[in-house]
């Protein structure tokens, strides 16, 4: 249903449309009455439908409109208009998360717990009154121009899950970052909301999804089942204590998780901290998470398996043992003397090394990772490491901008020569494509011409005084807006005229029935006539549908008329005649009673006896053909 340019209730007038989600629409929006700006969600026509929808829904946005925090989007207002389903909420400019994320590519270790920690806030601030996002992803986190972060749809995401089932719309976008417990189909809690968040972080600081596959289904059984990549392997220079705290967040077991957003934000908190006095090779927050009895793994020839926390610090702590050790039994004039000859030779060796490195020997450095970087940032940094490159292909992507690299070769991290050619792969953006104008068009034709152009479609019905059945009334998007490929076009086909109840015809003529029909688009069908003692010849009998059923414009009606009253019944006389006329002559034999005049014989006659059968009073007549005229010979009246 287009909203743009209404005003709903007489106070929020629809300005401008400026995203839409798996629920809703939503609109750029003035608020009349307080003079400020704000968003209009508007549900889609198919929840508005659903009565059990609704009522979640309206429960949820009123408890999430009880919410007033600086980190969370505020729900000013709920209701409905003229069939329109709507939620007003707090006006944000800014970009959501994962948006900066398919920018950059990925974020700073701090800079992303900088904004989790504004996040934690807000879950910290909903979970004490009780509501439970459900639905945490980069997605639902906007962040304005100053660096806040604010989380909308809190709440709602309890009443568009049942929906989702209903209505059959996509989990793919957020399967992605749900519990293990909401992939089994349990219920959600602080601890299912926080493992969401730590996908979040997960994702921030690798730029890449922990578990990733071709169907919901796939993506839910990874986080149920497979062991998580650690952040550290796919992005090295990661802090320990980051990668912890993703562990942590990320524990299958809701039990080992964080306890509460604050535990959460308290340890990130110490971290930062920590960050800002150097002091991350022996913080005790490092120490503390090892009392957690946290794993992390590593990877050997047959992929990556789990080691205990003291492995994982073992070659950090030998190191600290080797320099604690001392050669205090050794003289130190013995120990200078040493050192001096082992210097000399160091420095000999490296000498001769350079000399032949630079005579023979090009230099190597490892290959950079450009997936994600502009055209731009990648000269630069290709330039700095004395590297080339050139274009092999451009691609059209759905989750890299335009002019942005998707794949490489050699891949990042590989050690190469100085001036190697790197092989890129540039995106061209969205493959985007015209919508077709489909107005007026038949609901087959727009499907086909839908599927060629590889969009989906999504039809609704209603009821058009001007548009005839089974056509196309609106489409949305309009024609001429540009859709990526596999994006719904949404369509409402008409069912033609309202239906209306049809009157009762009987003791009408047909043409009097006729006049009314055309006048209210009926079609005239069957006509038969019976005999009738209540209805004159000509008056209708009955008809079909009868008076009272619904009927619309086009349908035909079919009627039975009245033949007047059945005529009486008359006895009937059997009578054998044989004609005193010679053999051979030609003679013609007819009977006249109630029934009319028919003909019993004609034709040259052989002396048989002639049967005749009268009805009611009548005559019978013998005549027999003389100079090509028949003439009388005979009349037999009866009975």
């Amino acid at each position: 249903m287009d909203v743009l340019g209404r005003t709903l209730d007489n106070r929020y007038e629809v300005m401008e449309k400026i995203g839409e989600g798996g629920m809703s629409r939503v609109y750029k929006g003035l608020d009349k009455k307080l003079n400020r700006i704000v968003a209009v969600k508007v549900l889609y026509e198919q929840f508005a439908g659903d009565p059990e929808f609704l009522r979640r829904f309206k429960m949820e946005a009123k408890a999430a409109a009880k919410l007033l925090h600086p980190s969370i989007v505020n729900v000013y207002d709920e209701g409905e208009s003229q069939g329109i389903h709507y939620i007003i909420m707090e006006y944000v400019e800014g970009f959501t998360i994962k948006e900066i994320i398919q920018r950059q590519g990925r974020l700073r270790p701090q800079d992303a717990a900088q904004l989790v920690l504004q996040v934690c806030d807000a879950l910290v601030h909903a979970h004490a009154h009780k509501v439970i996002h459900r639905d945490i992803k980069p997605q639902n986190i906007i962040i304005t121009s100053d660096g806040r972060a604010k989380v909308t749809d809190f709440g709602i995401a309890r009443a568009a899950a049942n929906a989702t089932i209903t209505h059959g719309r996509s989990l793919m976008g957020s399967v992605y970052y749900s519990s293990p417990e909401q992939a089994r189909g349990n219920f959600a809690s602080e601890q299912s909301d926080i493992y969401s968040l730590g996908v979040v972080l997960y994702e921030m600081v690798t730029g890449t999804l922990p578990f990733s596959g071709e169907s919901p289904v796939s993506v839910a059984l990874k986080h149920l089942q497979e062991d998580l990549v650690p952040p550290r392997e796919l992005v090295p220079d990661i802090p320990r204590e980051m990668e912890m705290i993703i562990f942590r967040s990320m524990h299958k077991d809701p039990h080992l998780r964080y306890a509460s957003a604050v535990e959460l934000r308290n340890d990130l908190d110490e971290w930062l901290s920590g960050l800002e006095k150097d002091n991350l090779g022996s913080s005790s927050l490092l120490k503390r998470l090892h009392s957690y009895g946290l794993q992390s793994v590593r990877q050997d020839n047959d992929g990556y398996r789990s080691y205990s926390q003291n492995e994982y610090f073992q070659n950090e702590e030998s190191e600290d043992d080797e320099e604690a050790m001392s050669d205090s039994n050794l003289p130190w004039k013995k120990v200078i003397i040493y050192g001096v000859v082992l210097g000399i030779v160091v420095l000999l060796l490296f000498n001769g090394y350079q000399f032949l490195r630079s005579s023979f020997i090009v230099p190597e450095v490892e290959v950079p990772d450009l997936v994600g970087m502009s055209l731009n940032d990648v000269e630069q940094e290709l330039a700095s490491l004395e590297l080339g490159y050139i274009i092999i292909d451009e691609l059209h992507s759905d989750t890299v901008p335009e002019g942005y690299v998707i794949s490489q070769d050699p891949p990042a991290r590989r050690s190469v020569k100085q001036d190697r050619v790197i092989d890129l792969v540039l995106s061209k953006g969205v493959d985007e494509i015209e919508v077709p104008d489909l107005v007026g068009r038949s609901e087959l034709e727009s499907r086909i011409i839908l599927n060629d152009a590889d969009f989906e479609v999504d039809i609704t019905h209603e009821y058009s005084e001007n548009v005839e059945s089974g056509y196309v009334i609106r489409q949305d998007p309009s024609k001429d807006f540009r859709l990526a490929k596999g994006d719904t076009v949404r369509l409402v086909i008409s069912e033609g005229k309202r239906p209306f109840s049809l009157r009762d015809f009987k003791g009408w003529s047909l043409e009097d029935a006729k006049e009314w029909m055309d006048l209210n688009g009926l079609v005239l069908g069957d006509v038969r006539e019976e005999y009738s003692d209540e209805y004159d010849e000509g008056q209708v009998l009955s008809q079909y549908p009868a008076a009272g059923e619904e009927v619309r414009s086009g349908n035909s009606v079919d009627f039975v008329l009245s033949k007047g009253a059945e005529p009486e019944t008359y006895e009937s006389y059997e009578y054998r005649i044989q004609p005193e006329v010679p053999e051979g002559n030609i003679i013609m034999v007819y009977i006249e009673d109630v029934e009319g005049k028919r003909t019993i014989f004609e034709g040259e006659y052989q002396g048989e006896v002639i049967s005749a059968e009268g009805i009611g009073e009548g005559q019978i007549v013998l005549m027999e053909l003389r100079d090509d005229e028949y003439y009388t010979i005979d009349v037999l009246e009866f009975p």
